[in-house]
Parts: C-alpha cells; structure tokens; sequence
C-alpha cells in the first residue's frame, strides 16, 4: 500500500510539472528614440501571484501555463538591450504589481478575457528613485483564440507602458528602495493634503501641486458663467492680468473645499480613510470609446465599430454614481475598488 501512494505522488509529480507551457515572445521594441539614454533597465518582481494563469490554447484547448521565457529580470533586460544604448547615467526599474490572465464566457464563437495589469516604472539615480508611470487596470479581451491574443497583447501592453514613461518627467519626491516595497503608503504619509486636515484655497495646476498643497502663486479671483460653474481665475498684479482657463487647472479649493476639473466640470473632491475621491459616474468623467482598452493602448485586434458615441454617453451618465478615487501616483481615475 505504501508502494502504491509513492507511486500515485510521484505521478502527480510528473503531471504537475509537465503542464504545457506557452511562452511569451517580446517581440517589437522599447526603443527610446530622443538624446535621454540609461545605463541599465532592471525589473523588482512584487506579483503575490506568480502564475500569469493557465489557459485553452488551439482547436483542441489544451491547458497550458503562460510563462515567461526566463525570468522577468532576464527579459525585460534583454527586451531592453537590443534597441537601447547603454550610455546613461541614470537606470529604469519597472516594478510588477500584477500580470493575471483568465477566460471567461463564451457565446460559442468568441470567449471573453480578462488581462489584470498593475505596473509602476522608476527612474533610480544613485541610490535614490523618483517616479514616472503607473498603470493599474484590468484589459478585456473577446475573441475566437483569446488565450493567443491576450499572450500576444503582453509584449505590446508593456511596449506601450514603458514609452508613455519616456515622454514623463519624474516626480521629485525621491524615495529609496525600502520605500518602493509599498510606494502609495510612503506618498499618503509625506502628501501635505494628508496630513492636514485643512485645504489651501488656491488654484492648483495639477495633482503633484494639489497632494502637495501649492497653489499658484498670487490672489486668484474665480470667474463663472451665468450657471455658477468656473470658467476661468484671474489674478491681478502691477497693472496686469493673468488669466488660467478652467481646462488648464486640475482643481481648484475655495473656503477649504476642493473641486476637481472633470469634462462635465468641477465635481467636489472629498476625502476618507482611503483618499481623494468624487461622487460622479463614468458617463460624467470618461468620455464613449469603442473599446477603452483598445483606444488607451492600440492592442493587436482591434475592430473599430460605428457606434452611436453621444447617445452612449448620455445613457452612461444616467449610471449610479460612486465614489471615484484619484490615484496618487499618476492623479488619474482610480477604478481598481468599482
């Protein structure tokens, strides 16, 4: 009887480990094509989950666990290295939060899939990082072969990712590496908007100046329409005016209450335990796409289709509306809690 477990186990065993693989392949590039070089590009692995997920490739949908070719570090470095020179002074660190694909329904045609995506990128000098990008979101996927376009789309997310980063200038809040173990606590405990429990009245310009509470500098003077709503602020000094349309701020804070510039308008910021968040539904913030995550990253498959956009976001604006957070890495909408 102990002969025959041992012998059940070690099958299990050989089950287990001779899963099918399917292999990321980074193809295309992450060329940096301006005069900004970096010595080196190097990736921290912070995924709790390991496994990118094990899926039904082909006619006969046979399982297999989607891997990378080597190890993340490896690979991107590699990926890197073929299109970049190595001449900089500084160096990049991606940091993967998340990399899970899943399956879901299918109508017998097309199955549905899921690609839940949360990566941030640094630029470290010396021994000190300062950001530049983050991307927290979950892809959806419809196709005949999703497993095949969603290994596929992995290379062209992280392309796309990581040249959005190249086009920003880091934020000077310079952190070490103990603070990047968890990078949106350190920045909640140093943010001034935080800390205090009272807002600076001001304009602010974007969401760096607002988590920091600096305003513009001078007395601005709020301009509204014949409805009440903010066109503009004006500040008046030695004769001379300076006006800053609505669409140029990113808040605004009047007797110690904020308002955040949406494309519906301002909708009032409030704050709880888990930060900065308005009260409105995507209709209000977000404008009609085809597919959101077609447009944001030109993923491999795309079908543009006509689609009445306006009645589709009047529709949307009729939603429910939740509390939206905005993210204090990158100031945007924050979707990961809806």
């Amino acid at each position: 009887m102990k002969k025959l477990f041992q012998a059940f186990f070690f099958l299990l065993a050989v089950l287990l480990f001779s899963q099918a693989k399917e292999v990321i392949k980074f193809k295309g590039n992450i060329t940096r094509f301006d005069d900004v070089t970096y010595k080196d590009f190097k990736v921290l692995d912070q995924r709790q989950n390991q496994s990118i997920g094990v899926l039904p490739f082909g006619e006969s949908k046979e399982m297999k666990e989607v891997i990378f070719p080597t190890t993340p570090e490896n690979d991107f470095k590699v990926w890197y290295d073929k299109g970049n020179s190595l001449s900089g002074q500084n160096e990049l660190l991606l940091i993967l939060k998340r990399l899970k694909l899943s399956t879901g329904e299918s109508d017998g045609k097309k199955t549905q899939g899921t690609m839940d995506f949360s990566a941030q990128i640094f630029q470290k000098e010396g021994d000190q990082y300062k950001f530049l990008y983050k991307k927290d979101t979950v892809f959806s996927f419809q196709d005949k072969d999703v497993s095949e376009l969603m290994v596929k789309n992995i290379p062209v997310i992280f392309s796309v990712f990581i040249k959005k980063a190249y086009t920003l200038e880091p934020i000077q809040n310079v952190v070490t590496l103990n603070d990047l173990s968890d990078y949106e606590a350190y920045l909640r405990s140093t943010y001034t908007a935080f800390k205090n429990e009272q807002l600076k009245d001001g304009i602010y310009p974007n969401f760096t100046s607002f988590f920091n509470q600096n305003p513009l500098q001078g007395s601005y003077v709020l301009e509204r329409n014949n409805r009440g709503e903010v066109t503009k602020a004006i500040k008046s000094e030695n004769g001379k005016k300076e006006k800053i349309s609505s669409n140029k701020m990113f808040a605004y804070i009047e007797n110690g209450k904020a308002y955040k510039k949406t494309m519906s308008g301002f909708i009032e910021l409030s704050k709880n335990e888990n930060g900065f968040y308005i009260k409105a539904n995507r209709g209000q913030i977000l404008p009609v796409q085809y597919n959101s995550a077609y447009g944001m990253f030109g993923l491999i498959g795309a079908v543009a289709g006509s689609i009445d956009q306006a009645a589709k976001q009047k529709k949307m604006k009729t939603e429910e509306k939740e509390e939206i957070y905005i993210d204090l890495l990158t100031g945007e909408y924050d979707f990961s809690n809806n």
